[in-house]
């Protein structure tokens, strides 16, 4: 729903390879999506069998007030996180991103290979020899795992 707000009408098939999933699995969040009224189809006049799907008013909104909580969420746990453990999250995830889009082999970084126009460590030192890290103060305890009720849609994975 989050691509289709920022980008506006796709077909599924783009959805898919925007999101790197496959277009079966789009169609079934569409399949979903639409029975509850979140989005639509409408026709598609570069493809006669792949129709444009479109947020409704209904999943413009929802889309708008789950953006809303996520960031007030975010706000209330930057107090927690340092810049420092930002940059080694980006770094990681980047990592990460580059490993399962690329050939398999891992990014110069992760094999131990320094790319000349950056000036980080490959790999982290081992646990023994790593500082200690601080803990947050009095945050409570995650919730337990669930698994989501069928009208619930995690946005952030559409």
């Amino acid at each position: 729903m989050q691509v289709l707000d920022r980008l506006g009408p796709l077909t599924v098939p783009a959805i898919a390879r925007n999101r790197t999933v496959s277009r079966q699995s789009i169609q079934t969040l569409i399949n979903r999506l639409e029975a509850q009224g979140y989005v639509a189809l409408a026709a598609n006049p570069a493809h006669k069998k792949s129709g444009l799907v479109y947020l409704t008013d209904h999943g413009r909104k929802l889309v708008a007030a789950t953006t809303a909580r996520e960031s007030k969420n975010s706000e209330a746990l930057l107090p927690y996180v340092s810049e420092t453990r930002m940059v080694s999250a980006a770094r990681l995830l980047r990592q990460l991103r580059e490993l399962i889009a690329g050939d398999g082999s891992p990014p110069a970084e992760v094999a131990g290979k320094r790319p000349a126009h950056k000036r980080t460590r490959a790999l982290p030192k081992p646990a023994h020899h790593r500082k200690a890290v601080p803990t947050l103060p009095d945050l409570p305890p995650p919730p337990e795992p669930s698994d989501p009720d069928e009208s619930e849609f995690p946005l952030t994975l559409l």
